[in-house]
């Protein structure tokens, strides 16, 4: 899909985050992958049958049991129908994640904690510069449709995320880009590109189609969050 996507590992010892580092977010391959492949290609950026090239992130199991999820203040002017789209689209996604049945619980945030993963509706286009949403290592970005960032700490567990939404998003956009910016804030971070996979996965490059998560994909949460025993 058209988007960037922003990673940024925070240095908790010391307090501060490196700057966000601006990668290719999906890689290309063809055929149907195996579930082990598609796996190891969304959690640690790996090819089929080649090895990671990034280590894989996830939020620390405890945490990962009560996730937070939060809409920011909306900015003066926003459009009040695509608010409350995107309020829908965020119930929508978190009842997806959910009905994965893997060791995570996503929920939405209560109005006096700040959330984990907090969605901001920018007053910016497609290709604009985000700007005013006070977070370091957002601000000065350029957004796509959407823009995750994720800092992590030494351990490779997730700390933060941070979902940006364009205004110029498309209605019918809606559902399905929010739904696969809160997947990938689970530490799944790379799309693929493979005609196999649009309209099927929620992690395809090329397909805004997908507003239910894929067989693949319930599977490579479920993989990253292994389920506990009853």
């Amino acid at each position: 899909m058209r988007r960037r996507l922003a990673l940024a590992a925070a240095l908790l010892a010391a307090w501060g985050t490196i700057a966000p580092a601006q990668v290719q977010d999906y890689l290309e391959t063809e055929g149907l992958l195996s579930n082990e492949d598609f796996y190891r290609l969304v959690s640690c950026r790996a090819l089929p049958g080649g090895p990671c090239t990034a280590e894989p992130v996830r939020w620390p199991s405890q945490k990962a049991q009560d996730l937070s999820v939060g809409i920011a203040e909306i900015p003066p002017g926003y459009p009040g129908a695509s608010s409350q789209r995107v309020q829908e689209a965020v119930d929508h996604a978190i009842a997806q994640i959910n009905a994965a049945e893997a060791g995570i619980h996503l929920r939405r945030a209560r109005d006096d904690e700040p959330p984990d993963i907090s969605i901001h509706l920018a007053n910016v286009r497609e290709g604009d510069v985000i700007e005013a949403t006070g977070v370091s290592g957002v601000d000065g970005q350029v957004i796509g449709a959407a823009l995750v960032t994720v800092w992590w700490g030494a351990r490779q567990e997730l700390s933060k995320a941070v979902i940006v939404l364009a205004q110029d998003l498309p209605q019918a956009d809606v559902v399905p880009v929010v739904l696969e910016e809160l997947t990938q804030a689970m530490g799944l971070m790379t799309d693929i590109r493979n005609p196999d996979y649009e309209g099927v996965s929620v992690f395809s490059e090329d397909s805004n189609r997908v507003t239910r998560l894929g067989a693949q994909d319930l599977e490579a949460l479920r993989r990253h969050y292994p389920p506990e025993d009853p």
